[in-house]
């Protein structure tokens, strides 16, 4: 009897595991964002950028001005920096 609950626990659990995976995938075509939402938006980042490369500010310093964390701020700092994100670069 265990054993029939068990494997009837775990065909359910892997229907769930379905679901939920066919969800995230519609959810992602649909253009939806998965995941924490960031704590900067971009034009927060391109002035936290800028005002790091003036060599004026610390980076603790812009986390405490930005009110975030900072890894937050660092982040930001790493993105501007790689070929993929020439959007944070200062113009």
């Amino acid at each position: 009897m265990l054993q029939m609950l068990g494997a009837f626990a775990e065909f359910e659990r892997e229907m769930i595991r379905e679901r939920t995976t066919s969800g995230m995938q519609a959810a992602k075509k649909h253009g939806v964002r998965l995941g924490r939402p960031r704590s900067l938006e971009v034009d927060e980042e391109r002035q936290v950028v800028r005002q790091w490369r003036s060599g004026g500010y610390t980076l603790a310093a812009l986390a405490h001005q930005y009110r975030v964390h900072l890894s937050s701020i660092k982040r930001a700092v790493y993105r501007a920096s790689e070929a993929a994100q020439p959007s944070l670069l200062p113009a």
